[in-house]
């Protein structure tokens, strides 16, 4: 049928939907399709026409391996019985959608998600860290690190954790060099700056400025040596003895005098003065305990720094009115004693008779008398002792009985009292006394 119009009866004035392949408005169809009222798709039987190449290619068909100028074979069905596209045509087949994933799969899948974003995250974070870390231990093992290292604990008033970096060896009377004994000192290591650094070999030098309390800053070398690796890479560096300070301390006191240094008890030296080991600081110096015999004003030394010995910190002692009491009583002792002996001459006194008679007469009864007390002042302490100086003279007579050879006896004497004087030094006052040793030599009268 090569005309479509619509069916009579019709009165709706639209014309029947279109067939596929049926133009619309009743126009006959072009001679070029040449099988119109054959069923879709479909050839006539024994029609000669062979379709070739992709030109004559009947409508839905796919291309076969080999169609370019070959003759087509027999019409194959785009689907199978199942209704499922033969392998011919299921290139042309919609892809089908994926099915919908399940709650359990989704979240498999976040977590998936989450699991590989971390693992990248993380490996970053291993290979900042790896590198922070490389370049930390590289710092840390410069020998100016040490240094910092070792100056840093003394600022901290850490000086044992000190004396360990270093390989200090410290002996029993290194009373200054601990954590408590730096604590009670003034103008500790508050800050330091380090400077140059030079190494030689296995050798290096590392330079610094410290700085005390007081604002005072004193330069201070470092010697260090090289001494085997960490983890294959990283030089380690060992800090030499430093050289410390010292505190010098003289006493103008009696070796029974105990001192301590900031509160810390110190035996002194067979020539009663103290040398130790100290940072750099200021330290008090006073008598470790109450004395009623004596006291003293406390003094400070001072060590500015690394290898220096400050100058000599002199305590003083001087006497209470009780020791000054016990030092007069000693003179007056020391006093008695001579007058009580009959020499004419008392050995290690301050005077005496030369005898000038010698030999003519035999004496018995011998006696010195002391007319007057001399009168004397206990001074400070000078070479050894507190001075003993007669202000004074007292005065004494010498008086015997006499027999000369012909038996005849009478009164042998002095002719005139002679002058008593003392000096010398108070050594020592303890709970016992005090200790006067004389001077004076006798007097050639």
């Amino acid at each position: 049928m090569t005309d479509q119009t619509r069916p009579d009866g019709d009165d709706q004035g639209h014309d029947e939907p279109q067939h596929d392949g049926a133009p619309a408005g009743g126009h006959e169809q072009p001679a070029a399709f040449p099988y119109q009222g054959l069923p879709y798709g479909q050839q006539p039987e024994g029609n000669p026409h062979q379709a070739t190449g992709y030109g004559d290619q009947l409508y839905g068909s796919s291309p076969q391996p080999g169609d370019q100028g070959q003759p087509q074979g027999a019409y194959q069905q785009p689907y199978d019985a199942s209704g499922q596209p033969t392998s011919q045509f299921a290139y042309a087949q919609a892809p089908t959608p994926p099915a919908p994933r399940t709650p359990e799969e989704a979240a498999r899948r976040r977590r998936l998600l989450i699991g590989l974003i971390g693992g990248a995250a993380l490996l970053l974070v291993l290979v900042v860290a790896g590198a922070v870390t490389f370049a930390t231990m590289s710092a840390s093992h410069r020998p100016e690190a040490t240094v910092r290292d070792y100056l840093g604990a003394v600022q901290a008033g850490e000086v044992e954790r000190a004396l360990a970096l270093d390989g200090t060896e410290v002996a029993k009377g290194d009373v200054l060099l601990t954590d408590d004994a730096y604590a009670a000192a003034g103008d500790r290591v508050d800050g330091f700056q380090v400077g140059a650094v030079s190494t030689d070999g296995d050798d290096a030098q590392v330079e610094a400025v410290v700085r005390r309390g007081d604002g005072s800053t004193h330069a201070q070398e470092f010697r260090l040596v090289r001494d085997g690796r960490d983890l294959l890479f990283f030089d380690r560096w060992a800090l030499q003895p430093v050289d410390l300070g010292t505190v010098s301390v003289q006493v103008a006191g009696p070796a029974s005098a105990e001192i301590a240094v900031d509160g810390t008890p110190v035996t002194r030296g067979s020539d009663g003065s103290v040398s130790l080991k100290a940072f750099p600081g200021s330290y008090e110096v006073a008598l470790a305990a109450e004395n009623e015999s004596y006291s003293a004003t406390a003094a400070t030394a001072v060590v500015e720094g690394a290898d220096a010995i400050a100058q000599p910190t002199l305590l003083t002692t001087a006497l209470t009115p009780a020791g000054t009491e016990a030092a007069t009583a000693a003179v007056d002792a020391w006093v008695a004693g001579c007058i009580a002996s009959t020499d004419l001459r008392p050995e290690g006194c301050s005077f005496g008779l030369y005898d000038t008679e010698s030999g003519r007469y035999t004496l018995s009864g011998q006696k010195w008398t002391l007319e007057s007390a001399p009168q004397f002042t206990v001074g400070d302490w000078q070479d050894g002792g507190w001075t003993v100086s007669t202000t004074t003279p007292g005065s004494a007579s010498f008086t015997a009985q006499g027999v000369d050879a012909a038996g005849n006896s009478g009164v042998y004497g002095s002719l005139a009292p002679v002058p008593v004087r003392v000096g010398g030094l108070i050594s020592d006052v303890t709970a016992d006394g005090a200790t006067f040793t004389s001077s004076v030599a006798t007097p050639l009268t």
